[in-house]
């Protein structure tokens, strides 16, 4: 049989996704689990591969792995072999065509976290005008000056970027059938310094041409670690949920947040005895 199964993980304390010789990555981790559990005996035998490999600290709720093999599926028994702190979570399978790769999605979903007080000194910022921002970088454009170049075309397509409202974030939804490197965290970093760049470099439409004669914004990406990978998407899968890993994804997503929370407060509680000294 062939699998695909989606994984959640934590990027920190991982050198990337993509295994790599003498370092800890989150890909080499599964890989040693799968074969801990007899699922596979190599990633060459079994024709394992990844559907996305993202950068170092970033993270992930629905990437995916594909792999033959002669044993059926244990979630259970995989996680087991998985690092005890539950950084990287199996939590889900599907039975796919034995010629069909993950990589082969019909599109994706990234979420990007940006903490609402980055707008709050920009006073005449509304969503609607954040939108109006994210809506140039939808459709068709040249994605050269907002990505990390490497062998590929940088014209790509992005279907759709939503802006959802969660409690002291804004939440940036990618939606696209592929990315470049970067592309995702240099639009964000593009956005949150808008209002700081000059006239020519807030022509975004100019700039997602390809006959642009500006060759780098100097604008740093956003950080990796608000960089979620949320969902592969393909047709006409079923897929087989361990309600044991959705508990065990849910209890690390809310331990995360509490964490954030009190971090949040202990700076306020600073702040507000700096500011009375």
């Amino acid at each position: 049989m062939r699998y695909f199964v989606r994984v959640f993980y934590e990027g920190a304390n991982y050198f990337g996704y993509q295994r790599q010789s003498s370092v800890f990555t989150i890909e080499e981790t599964l890989i040693n689990a799968l074969e801990a559990t007899n699922h596979i005996l190599s990633p060459q035998k079994n024709r394992f591969i990844s559907a996305s490999r993202t950068d170092k600290n970033v993270n992930a709720i629905g990437n995916v792995i594909g792999f033959n093999s002669e044993k059926e599926i244990i979630i259970d028994q995989i996680n087991a072999k998985l690092p005890s702190d539950n950084s990287i979570v199996c939590w889900s399978y599907s039975i796919v065509e034995d010629d069909f790769s993950p990589k082969h999605s019909l599109k994706k979903k990234y979420w990007y976290l940006v903490k609402k007080e980055l707008f709050e000194d920009k006073t005449e910022t509304t969503i609607q005008e954040i939108q109006k921002i994210c809506s140039f970088f939808e459709g068709q454009n040249d994605y050269k000056l907002f990505c990390k170049k490497d062998h590929r075309n940088t014209v790509r397509e992005i279907e759709k970027i939503n802006i959802l409202k969660e409690k002291d974030y804004l939440i940036f939804e990618f939606i696209a059938q592929s990315f470049l490197w970067e592309q995702v965290r240099r639009i964000v970093g593009y956005i949150t310094n808008y209002w700081k760049l000059s006239e020519e470099l807030r022509d975004t439409k100019k700039l997602l041409q390809g006959s642009t004669e500006i060759t780098n914004l100097n604008i740093q990406p956003a950080e990796p670690e608000n960089l979620i990978l949320i969902e592969h998407f393909y047709e006409g899968l079923e897929w087989i949920i361990s309600q044991r890993a959705i508990m065990i994804i849910k209890d690390k997503i809310n331990t995360a947040l509490r964490k954030i929370e009190q971090e949040e407060i202990q700076k306020r509680t600073v702040f507000r005895y700096i500011e009375g000294l």
